[in-house]
C-alpha cells in the first residue's frame, strides 16, 4: 500500500507545471555595456537607474511597456537587463517625435537591430491598446505628468482621458505586474493641468489618487530621488535644479484578485 501511494503521490507532483523562479534583471552588466553611448552614461548619476530598477522589481523575461520612452535611455537599458526572453516596448508619440526632432536619434538607437528586443511602439497616448494580461512591468519616467501636457501650436494637451488610459493599462498588466512611476514633485494641492503647464511637475497625491482609481495598489516608495533642496515653485527647466529635481519613486502593482 505504501509503494502504491508513493507512486501515486509521484505521478501527481510530476504532472505539476514547474513555476520558474523569478531572476532579477541584470542591470549592473547593461549598465557596463560596452555599447552604451557616452550620452547615456553621463545620465547615471543622476538617475540612478540601478538603484532604481532593483527597487521596481525588474526580472529577466520580461515583457515591458515604457511609457513616453523619448530617446530611449531607459528602454535600452531594460532591453538589455531583461535579456534575450524578454523584449521592451518604446513608447512614444509621432507627433511629438516630429516635432522635437527625434527621429534621427531613434533611428541610431536601432531598436529591433542594435538593441533586437526592443520593438518600437508609437501611438498617441489615446490610442495605445493592449492585450489582456499581457505586461509584467511598465515604467513612467518623469512623464506622468505628460499626460497634461499641451504642446507648443496645439490647445489639446497629450492625452483627453488619462483615467481611461490608465484603464487600459489596468487591462494590460499581468496580476502582479508592476508599474514604476517618477516625477517631479509638484505643489500640494494643485490642479495636474495647470502644474505641467506651470512647471512641469505634479503632486504626488494625484498619481496615488489615480493609480488607486484604476485598480493599482501601491507596493512600495523610495526616497532616493527625494531633494529637500529643491524649490517646488521653480519650473524642472531651470537651470539650478535642471537634473536635480525633487522626484517621487513609487511602486504600483496589479493585485492577483
Amino acid at each position: 500500500m505504501r509503494k502504491y501511494l508513493v507512486t501515486v503521490w509521484t505521478a501527481v507532483l510530476l504532472a505539476i507545471p514547474t513555476i520558474a523562479p523569478a531572476v532579477p534583471a541584470d542591470i549592473d552588466a547593461a549598465l557596463v555595456n560596452p555599447d552604451r553611448t557616452a550620452e547615456d552614461r553621463e545620465q547615471d548619476n543622476a538617475r540612478q537607474p540601478a538603484r532604481l530598477l532593483n527597487f521596481l522589481g525588474l526580472e529577466q523575461g520580461d515583457r515591458v511597456f515604457d511609457f513616453v520612452a523619448a530617446g530611449g535611455y531607459y528602454s535600452e537599458l531594460m532591453a538589455r537587463a531583461v535579456g534575450s526572453e524578454g523584449v521592451v516596448m518604446p513608447h512614444n508619440m509621432p507627433g511629438l517625435v516630429e516635432q522635437f526632432g527625434m527621429r534621427e536619434g531613434l533611428d541610431a538607437r536601432g531598436y529591433g537591430t542594435r538593441i533586437p528586443n526592443a520593438v518600437p511602439f508609437e501611438y498617441e497616448i489615446d490610442e495605445v491598446a493592449f492585450e489582456p494580461n499581457s505586461i509584467d512591468f511598465a515604467l513612467f519616467n518623469m512623464v506622468f505628468h505628460d499626460f497634461w501636457f499641451v504642446p507648443a501650436g496645439s490647445e489639446t494637451p497629450l492625452s483627453s482621458d488619462p483615467v481611461a488610459f490608465l484603464a487600459t493599462l489596468y487591462t494590460g498588466m499581468k496580476p502582479g505586474g508592476i508599474v514604476g512611476i517618477v516625477d517631479h514633485v509638484g505643489l500640494a494641492g494643485s490642479d495636474p493641468a495647470a502644474e505641467t503647464q506651470r512647471a512641469h511637475r505634479i503632486d504626488p497625491a494625484t498619481i496615488r489618487a489615480m493609480m488607486a482609481e484604476a485598480g493599482f495598489v501601491l507596493d512600495g516608495e523610495a526616497d532616493f530621488l527625494r531633494n529637500p533642496e529643491d524649490d517646488h515653485q521653480l519650473s524642472v527647466f531651470a537651470p539650478e535644479i535642471r537634473g536635480q529635481t525633487d522626484r517621487v519613486v513609487y511602486r504600483f502593482r496589479k493585485p492577483h484578485s
